[in-house]
């Protein structure tokens, strides 16, 4: 079972993430996370020196993209946490 978490840019220079769903979906895992390594992995990746330099901020990303999703934390229960199942990333 993974959880999903909704990644935005909140100011002045940071992330936040927010918990939006399970799936126990490997293909949707998969989708959701391939979206991520395209998207925001890919530059985070491409930029990681000049984001430690500060030459570059996340909000760069942000300009032009509301949100990501990413689907790595790995649970035993989502009992209490209050997450909907997720069977296809349209539903995200």
């Amino acid at each position: 079972m993974v959880i999903i978490s909704k990644i935005e840019f909140e100011a002045p220079d940071s992330l936040k993430y927010t918990d939006v769903g399970y799936t126990t979906d490997e293909a949707v895992k998969n989708e959701i996370n391939e979206g991520f390594d395209a998207t925001l992995g890919k530059f985070l990746g491409e930029n990681r020196t000049k984001l430690n330099l500060g030459e570059v901020s996340v909000s760069t990303f942000f300009e032009t993209t509301d949100f990501v999703n990413e689907a790595r934390t790995e649970v035993e229960t989502v009992e209490g946490l209050g997450l909907s199942k997720i069977n296809n990333v349209n539903e995200l």
